[in-house]
């Protein structure tokens, strides 16, 4: 389903690049996780509280301490991150803007599936979601109550609910009952991505045609790693139906036979034919070595963002450069998070090193 684009407003792609650039480089520079990895939690938070990150953690500091504030102060940021973008970009650019930052609702709706299997209560779902404005907290409050305990009641309440809300308990509906969470990522996932690519094919606003490109790097990156993930757990059955259609090199026919490898070092075999990915043929290697999906996980992901990069230096005056800066926002969040838990939990140095990209 296609979304009309009228948001009110011109696009000055311009005014709205510049802007993300200055935020681009408060990101944390790719040498710098080295010495994170050195760091415990309370460095850690020191370390960001110098950098993008000073307003949110000295605002939260009375509230919080330990790995909970530096988990709040990231959320708080990124939500505040994604709501200062939208306001940056208007007209028919603003609209296919929102229409990528819904992705991160659609992530929502996966924290909060996962969360209430596990028995999470609200204050700990809200640490995990990106609610950037009073909008989509409205869209979720009624989804976080602790009443709401297991998946059918999720879907209750979004029923209940009506709206975006409605349309995801249909999605969900279509996955079996007793279905492993990660079936309800697939269907997610393919609906996000069907009514981005839908929009972006049927859109003559200006930029499209290059954000849709993007978005094809990107499905061929999902694609791939579900395959893997599809062989690592040995599953069994036709996996087309959880193939995203759309990707740039990968068709659902290649996607399939990724997913029918026996095991890790099949798939490595297969994607050393495939020129494009060939050169994570060695991540797959030491995945399976490892009986982990970590290194092949953050090979897929620094292809894409070197993917995106270039089509951002192509594209400089484009949606393409706001769009990178808000993926590589996440990418960092989503690190610090995952190696500040680590830190907490025990993990050796040589694990963490395994999540940086």
């Amino acid at each position: 389903m296609a979304l009309a684009l009228v948001k009110r407003g011109t696009s000055n792609y311009a005014y709205a690049v510049a802007r993300v650039q200055a935020k681009r480089a408060k990101l944390v520079p790719p040498s710098e996780f080295e010495k994170v990895l050195k760091m415990d939690v309370p460095e850690i938070t020191r370390y960001i509280q110098d950098s993008a990150y000073k307003t949110e953690v000295d605002e939260l500091a009375s509230k919080f301490t330990g790995l909970d504030l530096l988990e709040a102060a990231l959320t708080v940021n990124e939500e505040r991150t994604y709501e200062a973008i939208r306001s940056m970009v208007g007209g028919e650019g603003g609209a296919i803007l929102e229409l990528f930052l819904d992705r991160y609702h659609y992530d929502d709706v996966k924290t909060l599936l996962r969360g209430k299997a596990a028995g999470a209560k609200r204050e700990e779902l809200l640490r995990e979601m990106v609610l950037e404005n009073q909008q989509t907290y409205d869209l979720f409050a009624p989804l976080l109550a602790d009443d709401v305990r297991s998946v059918a009641d999720v879907i209750a309440a979004m029923k209940a609910q009506g709206g975006q809300a409605r349309e995801w308990a249909t999605l969900l509906e279509k996955v079996p009952p007793g279905s492993s969470l990660a079936r309800y990522d697939d269907v997610l996932d393919k609906a996000y991505y069907d009514r981005l690519v839908t929009t972006l094919e049927g859109s003559g606003a200006k930029g499209a045609k290059e954000v849709l490109a993007f978005v094809r790097h990107e499905i061929d990156a999902v694609n791939l790693l579900n395959a893997a993930r599809w062989v690592a757990a040995k599953e069994a059955g036709d996996f087309s139906a959880f193939v995203v259609p759309g990707g740039k090199d990968l068709k659902v026919a290649q996607v399939v036979a990724l997913s029918r490898a026996k095991t890790l070092a099949e798939l490595a075999e297969q994607l050393g034919e495939l020129k494009r990915f060939g050169e994570t043929k060695a991540a797959v290697e030491a995945a399976a070595r490892s009986g982990r999906l970590a290194p092949l996980q953050a090979a897929v992901v620094r292809a894409h963002l070197a993917d995106i990069d270039r089509l951002a230096h192509t594209n400089p005056l484009s949606l393409v450069p706001i769009l990178v800066f808000l993926v590589r926002k996440h990418r960092e969040v989503v690190t610090l998070r995952a190696v500040a838990r680590g830190k907490a939990a025990g993990l050796s140095e040589e694990r963490l090193r395994e999540l940086i990209v």
